[in-house]
C-alpha cells in the first residue's frame, strides 16, 4: 500500500522532471514507469531503499540523460536542451514539483472550466475559437477562464503561504 501512495505522490513530479531532459512526454512517462517498475522488483527481491524519493529522482535523471544522449547521437548535435544548461538538479526538481502542484490544481477545476482553460492555455485557442468549438458564448469562455485563473492564483497563494508564511 505504501508503494502505491508513493507512486501517486511522485509520479507526476518525476514525469515533469524527466520531461526537462527528454522534451518528449511519452518518453518521460516511459522512463518514470520503468523506474517505478525497477523499484518494485528490487523491493520484492528484499532490497532496501533508504530514501525512495531520492532514489527515484536519481534513477529518472540517469535514464533521462541516457535517453537525451541517444537522441543527441541520432540528430548529431553536441548540446543538451537549452533549459538544462542553466539549471541545477535542485532547481529542476523544484520546477517539476511546482509544475505538478499546478497540474493538480488544474485537475481540481470543474470539468467544463478545466476543458475551457486547457483549450485556451495549453492548446492556444482564442476565446472565439473555444466558443465555436464548444457551442457557447465568448462571454462564457471569458468568465470560465477568469474563474480558473482566480482558483489557480488562490492555490498558488496557499502553497506560498504554506512554505513561506
Amino acid at each position: 500500500m505504501e508503494f502505491e501512495v508513493e507512486f501517486k505522490r511522485l509520479y507526476r513530479p518525476l514525469c515533469l522532471y524527466a520531461l526537462q531532459y527528454t522534451q518528449q512526454t511519452d518518453e518521460a512517462e516511459d522512463i518514470v514507469q520503468q523506474a517505478f517498475a525497477d523499484v518494485w522488483e528490487k523491493l520484492h527481491a528484499g532490497e532496501l531503499i533508504a530514501n525512495l524519493k531520492a532514489y527515484l529522482y536519481q534513477a529518472v535523471k540517469n535514464r533521462s540523460i541516457h535517453f537525451a544522449a541517444r537522441k543527441r547521437e541520432e540528430i548529431l548535435t553536441d548540446e543538451l536542451p537549452d533549459n538544462l544548461s542553466d539549471t541545477t538538479d535542485e532547481e529542476r526538481i523544484a520546477l517539476a514539483e511546482r509544475d505538478a502542484r499546478l497540474w493538480s490544481a488544474i485537475d481540481r477545476l470543474p470539468s467544463e472550466r478545466r476543458r475551457i482553460f486547457l483549450l485556451s492555455k495549453r492548446d492556444g485557442l482564442k476565446y472565439q475559437e473555444i466558443a465555436e468549438e464548444l457551442h457557447i458564448s465568448v462571454k462564457t469562455v471569458e468568465v470560465q477562464i477568469s474563474k480558473a485563473l482566480k482558483a489557480l492564483r488562490e492555490t498558488a497563494i496557499r502553497i506560498y503561504t504554506f512554505f513561506f508564511g
